[in-house]
């Protein structure tokens, strides 16, 4: 059996937790993650016209459910777009997991395209920001991540560098 990529493990840390959709705008840097859940087939990807978009509906999805729901925006301007939408989640005490697409982690600080800082950006509207650096800490940083959430209610982001997924 071959190995899973981090996005498989993902999915299935997802679905065991009973996630049932994501929301957001997919874009190359999400290729994994997009590839995984239509592979597997039991969480639904939700597209929205925009990342705005994609936070506000986990965000209302959590309130409504009280469980944890997931948004996801690609590299640069995508996570950027999550702003508003994890704000609003993270005052209003949603459990909201956003999966932050980043450059490759060898980018990383070199000023190259479409470089955010997902440290310092998410900062002020999560409880729990980090940065995936290797595949074999995604299982660990995903399962703190949906705890720090679900248990403090509120937002927790995972910036995962296109190489890693």
């Amino acid at each position: 059996m071959a190995k899973q990529t981090v996005a498989e493990v993902m999915v299935d840390t997802l679905e065991a937790a009973g996630v049932k959709r994501i929301y957001g705008v997919t874009g190359d840097s999400l290729n994994g993650l997009s590839d995984a859940l239509r592979r597997k087939g039991t969480i639904s990807w939700v597209h929205t016209r925009h990342e705005e978009a994609a936070a506000f509906a986990a965000s209302a999805e959590a309130q409504l459910t009280g469980k944890i729901a997931v948004c996801a925006g690609s590299c640069g301007p995508g996570n950027l777009h999550l702003i508003n939408g994890l704000y609003d989640a993270h005052r209003s005490g949603a459990a909201v997991l956003a999966i932050a697409a980043h450059i490759p982690s060898s980018e990383i600080g070199s000023g190259y395209f479409q470089e955010t800082h997902p440290d310092r950006l998410f900062a002020e509207c999560s409880h729990y920001s980090e940065l995936v650096s290797t595949p074999e800490v995604m299982p660990r940083l995903l399962d703190i991540a949906m705890r720090t959430a679900v248990g403090k209610r509120g937002v927790s982001v995972l910036a995962i560098p296109g190489d890693v997924a």
